[in-house]
C-alpha cells in the first residue's frame, strides 16, 4: 500500500516560501514593523497614500499551516484590491498589510493587538482564528475602541460578551454543531440507516469544549445516547488509550474537535487500532480540514470517510465562474483554494468594504460601516468579496454575521467531497453510510492530497 508520510516543517517551509515570493510580487510590506506610514495620522481632510490593515494569524505554533493559507488569501485580496485602484473614497489608497504572529498562544493575541494599535497605529485588526487567541485579543480590541473583524474563530464568548467594537463573519460553534446535526439528519433519510448512540472527544479550550457543550445538547434533542464524552489535555502526546474507549463502547458515531497535531495523533491512533465507527467521524473542521492533517497522517487510509464541517461553500468552483477561474490561477502558483484561504481573502475584503463605505480611517466611522454593512451573495448576483461562499454578510447587534454557512463533506478516495446541505452538494455524490472497516485497502483509489480526481472541473 502507498504510504505519505510527509514532515510538517517541509510544509510549513514551502508555505513561507510561497507567501515570500506573494508579498514580493505585490510589493506589499510583509513583515511587522509597518513602515509604510500610519493612517491615524494623516492630516484631516486629506486622502492617505496608503491604509495599514493589522493581521493577527498563527505563523508559528500548532496551528501555523493553517496561519499561513490565511495569510496568502488575505494577501491575494489586497493585491486584487490595490490593482483595481485602492480604497476609492479615499482618493485610491493602496491597502498594506501589517502581520502579526500569535504563535498559536491564548495570550499573544491581546499583545499583538496592542501594538497594531498604539504602535503601528492601524485603524482596524482582523484575526486570530484559534479561538483561545481570538477572545483576549477581541477583548483588547474593545478596550482600545478598535473595530476587530474576528475570522476562523467560532467561540461563542468572542459574540455573546458584549463587545461594541467586535465583529464575526465566520460561523459560531453552535451554527458548526447544528450543520453537522442537519447533516447527520440528512444521511440517516437518504441512506435508511438510525443513529442510536455517540461519543465525543476534543481539545478542551475554548473550541472543543463548546462544539462537545452544542453537539450533545442537539443529540439530545435526537435521542441520541452519549456512550463516551472524553476531553482531552492539550497538546496531546498519545491518544491510543482514548480511541480503545471509544471503541470499546462501540457507538455509532463519533464527534471529534482537534486542532492538526492533535488530530493527526487521533487519526493514526484510530487507523492503528483498526477503529472505525459504522456512521462515521463527524468533525466541526480545525485540525481536520488542515492540509498538514492530511500530509502528517501515517496513512491517508485513516481519515477516508470522515466527515468534516468546512466553513466555505466547496461547491464555488461549480458554482461561480469567477471561483472556478481564481481556483485554476491560484493551482498555476502551487496554491490550494481551500476554506482557510477563502476565510482569508474574505476577511481582508471586508476590511475594504468598511473603508470604503466609511471614507476615512476615523475607527467610530469603520465601526458605524461595520455595523451597516449588508453584502448579499447569490449565483445571480455574485460579489467577490464572499469568496466563503455565504449567502449574505450582515451583522447582528452583537456583531455576528448570521448568514454564516458551510458544508457536511465526507472524504471519498481523499477528496472533500460536498453533500450537505443539498445545495452544495457535488455533482452525482452521496454518502457513503455504512462505512467500511477495511484500512488496508483503502488508498488504493484514492487521489494526492490536494488534486479532485474524478471530481476536477
Amino acid at each position: 500500500m502507498k504510504k505519505y508520510r510527509f514532515k510538517t516543517r517541509l510544509i510549513v517551509a514551502f508555505l513561507i516560501a510561497l507567501l515570500a515570493a506573494v508579498t514580493a510580487l505585490s510589493g506589499c510590506s510583509g513583515g511587522d514593523s509597518g513602515d509604510s506610514g500610519d493612517a491615524g495620522d494623516t492630516p484631516a481632510g486629506e486622502n492617505p497614500a496608503e491604509v495599514e490593515l493589522g493581521f493577527i494569524w498563527p505563523e508559528t505554533g500548532g496551528s501555523s499551516a493553517i496561519g499561513l493559507e490565511h495569510k496568502i488569501g488575505a494577501q491575494k485580496a489586497i493585491d486584487e484590491i490595490n490593482a483595481n485602484g485602492g480604497v476609492k473614497s479615499m482618493g485610491g489608497a493602496k491597502l498594506v498589510p501589517v502581520w502579526k504572529d500569535s504563535e498559536s498562544t491564548a495570550d499573544v493575541g491581546a499583545t499583538k493587538v496592542e501594538e497594531l494599535v498604539t504602535v503601528d497605529n492601524v485603524p482596524i485588526v482582523i484575526g486570530c482564528y484559534n479561538s483561545v487567541v481570538t477572545l483576549p485579543a477581541a477583548e483588547r480590541a474593545n478596550a482600545l475602541q478598535t473595530p476587530f473583524l474576528s475570522m476562523g474563530a467560532v467561540g461563542m464568548g468572542i459574540t455573546n460578551s458584549g463587545f461594541e467594537w467586535v465583529f464575526r463573519i465566520n460561523n459560531t460553534a453552535e451554527y458548526d454543531v447544528v450543520e453537522l446535526i442537519k447533516g447527520l439528519q440528512l444521511a440517516e433519510e437518504e441512506k435508511g440507516v438510525e443513529i442510536k448512540t455517540y461519543a465525543v472527544i476534543y481539545e478542551n479550550t475554548d473550541w472543543g469544549a463548546d462544539n462537545a457543550e452544542y453537539f450533545k445538547k442537539y443529540a439530545e434533542e435526537e435521542g441520541w445516547e452519549c456512550v463516551v464524552d472524553e476531553p482531552v489535555t492539550t497538546p496531546a502526546t498519545d491518544l491510543s488509550s482514548q480511541v480503545a474507549k471509544i471503541k470499546a463502547a462501540n457507538p455509532d458515531v463519533v464527534n471529534a474537535s482537534f486542532y492538526t497535531n492533535d488530530a493527526i495523533l487521533f487519526a493514526d491512533a484510530c487507523f492503528n487500532s483498526d477503529y472505525q465507527p459504522p456512521y462515521g467521524f463527524w468533525s466541526s473542521g480545525g485540525g481536520m480540514q488542515a492540509q498538514d492533517f492530511f500530509t502528517g497522517v501515517q496513512d491517508p487510509g485513516s481519515y477516508e470517510y470522515m466527515f468534516v464541517q468546512e466553513d466555505w461553500g466547496v461547491a464555488g468552483p461549480y458554482l461561480y465562474d469567477w471561483i472556478k477561474e481564481l481556483k485554476d490561477q491560484l493551482a498555476t502558483e502551487g496554491i490550494t483554494l481551500n476554506s482557510y484561504f477563502a476565510q482569508g481573502w474574505t476577511a481582508a475584503y471586508v476590511a475594504y468594504e468598511a473603508l470604503e463605505a466609511a471614507g476615512t480611517t476615523d475607527k467610530e466611522a469603520i465601526r458605524t460601516a461595520l455595523r451597516d454593512l449588508d453584502i448579499e451573495n447569490s449565483v445571480d448576483n455574485p460579489s467577490r468579496v464572499v469568496l466563503t461562499g455565504y449567502p449574505r454578510i450582515k451583522f447582528d447587534e452583537q456583531g455576528q454575521n448570521t448568514y454564516s454557512t458551510g458544508t457536511i463533506c465526507q472524504y471519498q478516495e481523499g477528496v472533500a467531497v460536498g453533500l450537505s446541505p443539498v445545495s452544495n452538494r457535488f455533482p452525482d455524490a452521496e454518502f457513503i453510510i455504512p462505512i467500511p472497516n477495511d484500512f488496508a485497502s483503502r488508498a488504493g483509489n484514492m487521489v494526492e492530497w490536494g488534486e479532485l480526481g474524478k471530481w476536477e472541473i
